[in-house]
């Protein structure tokens, strides 16, 4: 989808740029600029500027930097789509989506008011005599719903809200699309009754969705809403909208399960408390959870499925190169339990003896490894653990770990993991393992910030590089977006006719440097055509030497020695 550039920049325009990051920083004036602590690091001396006259913000201690819609991206975790509707329905400003079909524009708009009236009349019931069961259970589970403003409902029986929807003229498509009533033979019905409801609720704080607890013996016991076009499972944390600022003011986010994990953290003060709501987490969700800390702790139920989900979680939170640590509750309990029984003291000794992945698999067996082919395959299994790791860093200490609470040594266990590693790898990847998909790497991200510096195009610098200079798949667009655009005439990167995906990227990289200078374009040219040409190059053509006949090898040696280039 792609905005009008004329509409995004009158959006832009129309923002103020100190009083919307006013709303998440405290700002002091400072001769023509602002400042304040920065929310991306642990800040203690105010090295967060926001600078009216040029529009941008930039952090002199981390060196993050942007304008107003890069800022709410990374603060709040949204995508560029979504910043600009945000800042457009803030300005009054109609914005036309060239490239989205009106239907389904409409008819997102009518599922998040259907989803909204229904989340009105939960609320109601559930403070209203009807509502009186509720309560009471909420009551029983020492849950005050009162103070934690959780938006907890209640959906009553005898198609309550099918009626009460009806009578507002939305009409039973809608409801239906929205996931609120489910038709039988042409006989609609409401698909959540006499049940605790929770809000679902999207990075904006939209509610889209409901999770459903029934009482007593009701089958089942937990019901969620389905997936429509304005939710998608995958794609949300449980308590995300109000968890991201918890877990930046405590610096760690903790990941729950369930409804009454993530109320009972959230009433001892553990605001920075998701929950996935019963499903596996996605990468999606772990890069979600990723942006509101650097600290992520896993804490699901003690019983085995509890376990072994945990584990789970932690290799797709380390495939998005998170590093997260999982909390061991006794067995048989879940957080709501252990809170509950034991109080908030001693689960805050819990999260400080909590255990990094491959230490916690250890744990499970008693903290002692069994002899013979037993450990052979529990190795294994700590080695798949470690391989799902996209950071190298993350990787070695783990592996450490490994050979540490194995005895293999680190040579054996390099040669095992590299073969696990590879047979993790999508085919693209293993065919190509240098040229990742998905994360720009820190070089790609240099040379994407240098052809855009002061927020212009440096034609000889995009004109002088090749796609296939770029490592990830994502800075290589990235690079013939701007190529298309330079082509095209236009002389500084236009945001609204990028597509969404890359825009997103395009705003941490636009403008972040001010300029470069000569000499530093001079160095960037040798360290590309060294680097990321001639040395790979080489290195492929020496392992084709193996398999070349006599008249190819010499061919390829001979090219070989022509110019000696130190691959360090």
């Amino acid at each position: 989808m792609a905005f009008n550039p004329i509409d995004v920049e009158m959006v832009k325009d129309s923002t103020d740029i100190v009083s919307t990051i006013g709303r998440y920083v405290e700002l002091k004036r400072s001769g023509t600029s602002w400042k304040g602590l920065c929310p991306f690091h642990r800040d203690k001396t105010a090295s967060f500027f926001v600078s009216p006259p040029r529009n941008t913000w930039k952090c002199f201690g981390c060196g993050e930097g942007g304008d107003v819609i890069s800022f709410l991206m990374k603060h709040k975790n949204l995508s560029f789509l979504e910043v600009i509707e945000e800042l457009a329905e803030e300005n009054g400003i109609t914005i036309d989506r060239s490239n989205a079909p009106n239907r389904s524009s409409q008819l997102s708009k009518g599922l998040f008011d259907v989803v909204a009236e229904a989340q009105k009349f939960y609320q109601r019931c559930f403070s209203e005599p009807v509502g009186t069961e509720a309560r009471d259970y909420l009551n029983n589970r020492l849950i005050d719903e009162g103070t934690l403003e959780l938006g907890i409902g209640y959906a009553p029986g005898e198609n309550s809200l099918l009626s009460h929807l009806r009578g507002l003229n939305f009409s039973i498509s809608v409801m239906s699309e929205a996931g609120l009533v489910i038709t039988d033979r042409g006989n609609p019905y409401d698909r959540f009754r006499k049940r605790l409801t929770f809000p679902i609720r999207d990075r904006r704080g939209r509610v889209v969705s409901f999770g459903a607890r029934g009482f007593g013996d009701a089958v089942p016991k937990y019901l969620n809403g389905p997936e429509t076009s304005i939710y998608k499972k995958g794609s949300f944390l449980y308590g995300y909208s109000t968890a991201q600022k918890g877990a930046r003011d405590s610096g760690r986010a903790i990941l729950v399960e369930g409804y009454f994990d993530h109320a009972r953290l959230l009433s001892i003060g553990y605001s920075g408390t998701v929950a996935t709501s019963g499903t596996a987490l996605t990468e999606k969700q772990a890069r979600n959870l990723k942006g509101m800390s650097d600290n992520i702790l896993i804490c699901y139920d003690g019983d085995s499925a509890g376990s072994k989900a945990a584990v789970k979680a932690a290799e797709t939170l380390l495939s998005q190169g998170a590093y997260p640590l999982i909390i061991k509750l006794p067995q048989g309990m879940d957080p709501d339990d252990f809170v509950r029984e034991r109080g908030s003291e001693e689960f805050e000794k819990l999260i400080n003896s909590a255990l990094d992945p491959v230490s916690f698999c250890i744990s499970l067996l008693g903290g002692r490894m069994p002899d013979g082919p037993g450990r052979i395959q529990i190795a294994q299994r700590l080695l798949e653990v470690v391989a799902s790791s996209s950071n190298p860093l993350v990787e070695e200490d783990l592996q450490r770990k490994v050979e540490r609470l194995t005895g293999y040594s680190r040579t054996a266990l390099a040669k095992s993991g590299e073969s696990i590693r590879e047979k993790k790898l999508p085919f693209e990847r293993r065919t190509n393992v240098n040229r990742r998909s998905g994360e720009i790497g820190s070089g790609d991200r240099g040379i994407l910030r240098a052809i855009t510096a002061g927020g212009l195009f440096d034609a000889e610098l995009i004109r002088f590089l090749k796609d296939d200079d770029m490592i990830s798949k994502q800075a290589s667009a990235i690079l013939a977006a701007f190529r298309k655009q330079l082509e095209q005439g236009y002389s500084r990167p236009v945001f609204g006719e990028l597509e969404e995906e890359i825009a997103g990227d395009c705003a941490d990289i636009v403008g972040i440097l001010e300029s470069v200078n000569s000499e530093e374009i001079t160095a960037l040219k040798s360290y590309v055509e060294k680097k990321r040409r001639e040395i790979p190059r080489r290195r492929q053509l020496r392992r084709g030497l193996s398999e070349a006949d006599s008249e190819e090898k010499a061919m390829t040696l001979e090219e070989l020695s022509d110019g000696v280039i130190h691959e360090n």
